[in-house]
């Protein structure tokens, strides 16, 4: 997923009421969207591109000679309008469980603190300058198992900042309105909210199982905290990620991811919520084998073909329950990278291998900076001329 489209708010707008923000609009982009999730056989499937980067929406608006503001929502709801597609947006929400923030008087010339304040005591991570925060294994904070003592506190810590949380999340609504859907950004319990490495992943279950558990657990309580928020002010989807076979095995995934997704779909369908579900790795065989079936999302991406992933979208859809949406499969570097007409014809074999099924036409994860306008032009108008 790409992380730096996660909550990128542009200008913030006034607030408007939970109430106000909480139904669709008929006819907008968002309920034409929402209905198909929950209807798909009445209802037109959309197009809807995993988080563009600005500069494509703005090369894209520039080939239709329409105008750029510049705020990267604004400008890709003006693209959706003027292309009739529906937008989704991705909000973050780990930012307020874990708030790190720089310390520049404990920072030096080769390398930058970031601290966190936690009920336990001051939590901190250092990182050479130069370097962003998750960059390499050795800059993620839990490292040993003092670091879940921390963690878990941040974790608890998180009721302080519903007034925050909120306010931002209110702001986020008011501002796309109906003109999309939001999704909350992953927590992901298991990969413990991207505050351990992947590889390191392993090692704490490994030695730490029991005190890794007790931090999956309070992770997903946290962000349960910060969902009960969210969906009351208006957003669409609860969400979560995981890994594909390239980073992790069908039995930890089993034991790892599993559990806490069956629950996190629970939840949200008992308060009469929809959930997503992202994996941009290598998944046929969770396909095959029933495994996104046992946690019944109402959305599942991305659906990646190779070189990413590993996915035949026929082949995938043929095994998933007929209730969950399938989003996404078009390759990224194809989409760079080619040309318009292999881009249309990559379109056609998509929509070919999912009619009669629920499929929401995109990209297999974010579509990636210096993309082609006219490339992007090809995906968007191929799928609208072929489900008008």
């Amino acid at each position: 997923m790409n992380e730096s489209h996660v909550s990128r708010l542009g200008q913030a707008q006034s607030p408007t009421s939970a109430s106000e923000a909480a139904v669709a609009a008929p006819g907008t982009a968002r309920r034409r969207f929402l209905d198909f999730v929950r209807n798909p056989r009445d209802h037109r499937p959309p197009v809807s591109p995993f988080l563009p980067y600005a500069d494509v929406v703005a090369g894209t608006l520039g080939q239709l000679s329409l105008p750029v503001s510049g705020d990267a929502v604004k400008d890709e709801i003006a693209l959706a309008r003027a292309l009739d597609y529906e937008p989704m947006f991705m909000v973050g929400c780990t930012q307020f469980i874990f708030p790190w923030t720089t310390d520049e008087a404990g920072s030096d010339q080769e390398s930058v603190l970031y601290t966190l304040p936690t009920s336990a005591g001051t939590w901190t991570r250092r990182v050479p300058r130069g370097m962003g925060l998750g960059s390499f294994e050795a800059s993620f904070p839990v490292q040993t198992g003092e670091d879940h003592v921390y963690f878990q506190a941040a974790c608890r810590d998180v009721e302080g900042r519903e007034t925050q949380m909120r306010d931002f999340f209110r702001q986020w609504r008011t501002k796309v309105g109906d003109e999309g859907v939001i999704v909350i950004g992953h927590v992901n319990p298991y990969w413990l909210a991207h505050q351990v490495g992947q590889a390191t992943i392993f090692l704490h279950w490994h030695d730490l199982e029991p005190t890794y558990r007790e931090s999956m657990r309070a992770v997903y309580e946290a962000s349960l905290k910060i969902f009960a928020v969210a969906t009351e002010e208006g957003f669409d989807f609860m969400s979560a990620s995981g890994l594909g076979l390239e980073m992790t095995s069908p039995e930890l995934f089993s034991i790892m991811d599993v559990p806490c997704l069956r629950d996190y779909a629970r939840w949200t369908h008992e308060r009469g919520g929809l959930f997503w579900y992202h994996n941009c790795g290598r998944t046929q065989q969770f396909f095959a084998e029933g495994v996104f079936d046992l946690f019944e999302a109402d959305v599942i991406e991305t659906v990646a073909p190779p070189p990413a992933g590993d996915n035949d979208l026929a082949e995938a859809r043929k095994h998933l329950r007929p209730a969950s949406c399938t989003k996404g499969n078009l390759d990224l570097g194809r989409l760079r990278e080619g040309k318009p007409d292999e881009i249309a014809a990559l379109t056609r074999t998509m929509v070919e291998a999912t009619r009669g099924t629920p499929h929401i036409y995109s990209t297999a994860d974010a579509v990636l900076p210096g993309t082609p306008p006219e490339n992007y032009l090809a995906f968007l108008r191929t799928v609208r001329q072929l489900c008008p």
